[in-house]
């Protein structure tokens, strides 16, 4: 989800677009409109540990040597 400290202007929101369809993303994700990102095709966990995104199993991953909860 995109969080912004105010109401984006017309140019900042072309500008975020471009920065996003420029940077690179896995392929399985998918362009959110809303969000002005590409974003996974399943939500990121939210059980407080990081993860990394898995494109060869389309899952998140727990962080490696992060300790667990």
């Amino acid at each position: 989800m995109l969080v912004v400290p105010h109401e984006l202007t017309a140019e900042e929101i072309a500008e975020t677009r471009q920065n996003a369809i420029n940077a690179t993303h896995y392929p399985s994700w998918v362009w959110n409109e809303g969000a002005i990102s590409y974003v996974p095709p399943i939500p990121y966990p939210t059980d407080g540990n990081p993860c990394l995104w898995d494109e060869g199993t389309l899952s998140w991953i727990p962080f490696p040597d992060y300790p667990a909860n």
